[in-house]
């Protein structure tokens, strides 16, 4: 079993963030659990955490494709916005885009991992298990 992490999604779709919430919750791998509706939201909260003093999270499950920021955009500006200890962040890709450019672009802008939606309980187990 997974050591307790802090979670952020990251995702436009309420039920998709609900879900995966309850999902987290029911496998026990989930310390805390924010979620936000697009890339320039998660990039607010995560400068807030900053000025607040509060951790970071361990894990960002992005979306690429929402409204305002997307997923590319986000990690864009989260590579060059100046965090404390944000090389232990890990961002994984959460998407309905299966296109192999989409693939190698995320994680040539530094994505640990690449998952398809739905997500399920053995492919979060994966992610997290490296």
């Amino acid at each position: 079993m997974p050591a307790m992490k802090n979670f952020l999604l990251v995702d436009d779709d309420y039920i998709f963030n609900f879900l995966n919430t309850k999902m987290f919750e029911r496998i026990g791998v989930a310390n805390k659990i924010d979620s936000v509706l697009n890339g320039k939201q998660a990039l607010d909260l995560l400068n807030t955490c900053h000025q607040d003093s509060t951790a970071l999270p361990d894990i960002i499950l992005l979306d690429l494709n929402m409204p305002v920021m997307n997923g590319f955009d986000f990690l864009e500006a989260f590579n060059n916005v100046a965090l404390p200890s944000k090389e232990n962040v890990r961002i994984v890709i959460v998407s309905s885009s299966a296109d192999p450019r989409d693939v190698m672009k995320a994680k040539n802008l530094g994505a640990s991992k690449y998952l398809s939606k739905p997500i399920t309980e053995e492919s979060l187990r994966a992610a997290l298990e490296n």
